[in-house]
């Protein structure tokens, strides 16, 4: 009797057991099902009263931007060229299956005209701490600064890698942000003593480097002890990322820097001091 008992009570909790896995694996599916596309509603827009000269594009982009110490995951991407002024407003569609928990995502736009960058988003822009069918005004700024800066600037013709003061605008992809006391991360290559100084977001920063024809590399890189509240770790990005360079490319008033395998890693906007 007990051993009947002992089965009819298992044969009970067994089918139990299937009805949940079974009604349980519905609603997952369902949910996969349901989640699918989604999408986010975007509007971009720049002070600036000017217009985008023929040929501009712009690029928005939701990341995935938890890790710092790493390439951000692009988890969807949008281009388009603009017809009208601003604001732009669209929609970026992107597979709801990648996104998760441990996530930290942002969105990012790009202006680019030709291949160069004239208008980036400089803060991290939550992608989803708005409600639903609400749009994500994005304001992105000029490189190089602002247009009133500009006229009070000296801008100079044929951009040289030496003796000009270059700020960077993007490490490994990140739109660069100010460091301690709020200052700018910069470097000046000096041409006579082929020397590197700056500032690196908490601490200067000082080293040598060889050129030879697009062919650049810093050495011998040193910098001061001091600790900050912010910015280090983007300090320990900007610093590494120098000491892995390989390459070289001037393109109008931009720097951009590579590694071995042709990987864009810093990006820096000429600035003319009065």
């Amino acid at each position: 009797m007990n051993q009947l008992h002992f089965q009819a009570r298992w044969g009970y909790v067994g089918w139990l057991l299937i009805i949940a896995l079974v009604f349980s694996g519905t609603a997952y599916g369902g949910n996969q099902v349901a989640d699918g596309m989604k999408s986010i509603t975007v509007s971009v827009w720049y002070r600036e009263r000017m217009a985008l000269p023929p040929g501009a594009e712009i690029r928005v982009s939701l990341e995935d931007v938890a890790r710092m110490d790493v390439r951000s995951d692009v988890i969807a991407t949008a281009r388009f060229s603009p017809q009208t002024g601003p604001p732009w407003k669209f929609t970026l569609k992107y597979d709801a299956a990648k996104i998760n928990d441990r996530g930290r995502y942002s969105l990012r736009v790009r202006i680019e005209v030709d291949g160069r960058l004239m208008f980036i988003s400089t803060e991290h822009i939550p992608a989803f701490d708005r409600a639903d069918g609400e749009p994500i005004k994005i304001m992105v700024s000029r490189v190089g600064g602002s247009r009133e800066r500009q006229q009070s600037q000296l801008p100079k013709p044929g951009v040289s890698l030496t003796n000009t003061y270059w700020k960077i605008v993007e490490i490994n992809d990140h739109s660069a942000s100010l460091g301690a006391g709020q200052r700018e991360l910069n470097m000046v290559l000096t041409k006579e003593e082929h020397r590197v100084r700056g500032f690196s977001g908490c601490n200067k920063f000082t080293g040598s480097y060889e050129l030879n024809d697009n062919q650049l590399q810093f050495n011998q890189m040193a910098s001061t002890n001091k600790a900050c509240m912010t910015g280090m770790e983007q300090e320990r990005q900007f610093l590494d990322a120098l000491r892995s360079i390989s390459r070289f490319n001037i393109s109008g008033e931009s720097l951009s820097l590579y590694r071995d395998k042709g990987q864009l890693t810093l990006h820096f906007e000429a600035v003319y001091m009065k």
